[in-house]
């Protein structure tokens, strides 16, 4: 099969050796911008700026697509129409109707369409799927796909433009780790995401909650900002207290030398899948809706991991209270947070008891005094009360009994505490900080 690459950015090489080790597969062209990256492909290739001449040269059967993400959706339109198969780096598109419409021009054209996912041939990915015991034995699974987004990059800035990748860790490291769990465990429903250390608009870390379609909860962790190195892994916790565990990288000591025997994998498989014809489902689509609700999920949430979303703010103690009561009757108010302006001067009072619904009752409280704030803050559920170096605990929430006059900042503790069993002063600080 005659195949043409399409961009010659950082990951190119990958596909370009994988095409040359393959005895079944040609590179008879290659496209990019970039006349340099042209020139340096060696070997008697034509060479296009444009991927509609390549495309209409009649060159090629099939092409390997590894634009930048926002691109992949129109090129491979472009490809699919003009009756040539398409192998498309994940992810597939950044929008899931544009990852539908292209399975659509598939199945119209008959032309091949499939997403590249070089980790589910990792070799210890598919020693790991091959050894999995009975499901019932499997509690939960971990996968972990961490590293320093800037060593893999190169010269390809786009990943860092949320234009045009779309994002950042979800949508470039989250399908390989999500394809490479679903070739151990089958199917995945997201059921939460949280995303972090954002900058200039795209996040570096992320959490993803997913569930098997059997109920096996599945723990997807993204990191970009990996000091150095890079961990790549999936871990199957058992119900007997061991796990079942594939390191994509070892054995592989150079620097993404795991990268050459997957992308080998790739390319055998879409020969296998041109072979097929019609009738084959790629798994490109699944994966982008997976990406899309992650993220409707996370940038809908108001806390972000790993980022601080207010400064510390401090406060002195202008009257001291020793005594605390196990009947007060205060209640829990509705709000999450308070406004705080500088200068104000609010009750501190903790709690043994835990209320979570409007209304609660809370009985057993110890008073610790008023405190003046020394600047404008925002408090709320989480926050935590520092003494020092001490801990004193966490902002369970607000009673209004005394407003608009101050409120009284329910402090949750261990036990109760007065300023007696802190041994505060009057003057003496005290700092609230935002629980990372």
């Amino acid at each position: 099969m005659r195949i043409g690459v399409i961009g010659l950015g950082v990951i190119a090489p990958y596909f370009l050796r994988a095409i040359e080790q393959d005895e079944e597969l040609k590179l008879t062209a290659v496209c990019d911008l970039d006349r340099g990256k042209l020139d340096a492909v060696p070997g008697e290739v034509a060479r296009f700026t444009d991927h509609r001449e390549l495309l209409a040269s009649g060159l090629v059967d099939g092409v390997v697509v590894t634009l930048p993400n926002h691109l992949h959706a129109p090129v491979v339109t472009e490809a699919l129409t003009a009756g040539v198969h398409v192998c498309c780096e994940k992810p597939l598109t950044v929008a899931g109707a544009d990852a539908r419409e292209l399975a659509a021009v598939s199945q119209r054209t008959g032309s091949t369409l499939f997403t590249a996912f070089h980790r589910r041939y990792n070799s210890h990915v598919q020693a790991l799927a091959a050894e999995l015991p009975d499901r019932a034995e499997i509690v939960r699974v971990v996968a972990r796909y961490h590293e320093r987004i800037e060593e893999h990059t190169g010269d390809d800035h786009w990943y860092l433009d949320r234009d045009r990748c779309g994002g950042g860790c979800v949508i470039d490291n989250g399908p390989n780790a999500l394809d490479a769990v679903r070739q151990v465990v089958g199917e995945l429903t997201l059921t939460d995401a949280t995303i972090g250390d954002v900058r200039g608009g795209v996040e570096f870390y992320a959490e993803l909650a997913l569930r098997t379609a059997d109920g096996i909860p599945v723990e997807v962790q993204l990191d970009w900002a990996l000091p150095t190195g890079e961990t790549k892994d999936i871990t199957v916790h058992l119900r007997d207290g061991g796990t079942l565990h594939a390191d994509m990288l070892a054995g592989y000591e150079g620097f993404k030398s795991s990268l050459d025997h997957e992308y080998l994998g790739i390319m055998a498989d879409f020969r296998t899948a041109v072979a097929a014809g019609a009738g084959r489902t790629d798994d490109g689509p699944v994966v982008v809706d997976l990406v899309e609700e992650a993220y409707r999920i996370a940038r809908s949430k108001e806390r972000r991991l790993r980022m601080s979303a207010k400064d510390p703010v401090e406060a002195s103690l202008v009257k001291l209270l020793f005594h605390w009561q196990t009947d007060r009757g205060m209640a829990l108010s509705p709000w999450d947070t308070r406004c705080v302006r500088a200068g104000d001067v609010h009750e501190l009072v903790t709690t043994t008891d835990r209320p979570q619904a409007e209304g609660d009752r809370v009985d057993a409280v110890g008073f610790l005094g008023f405190a003046e704030f020394h600047g404008a803050t925002v408090l709320g559920k989480g926050d935590q009360l520092w003494l020092g170096e001490r801990l004193v605990g966490v902002v369970a929430g607000f009673d209004e009994c005394h407003a608009p006059n101050h409120y009284n900042v329910l402090i949750h503790t261990d036990r109760l505490l007065t300023a007696e069993d802190l041994d505060l002063r009057a003057g003496d600080r005290i700092v609230f900080k935002e629980h990372a």
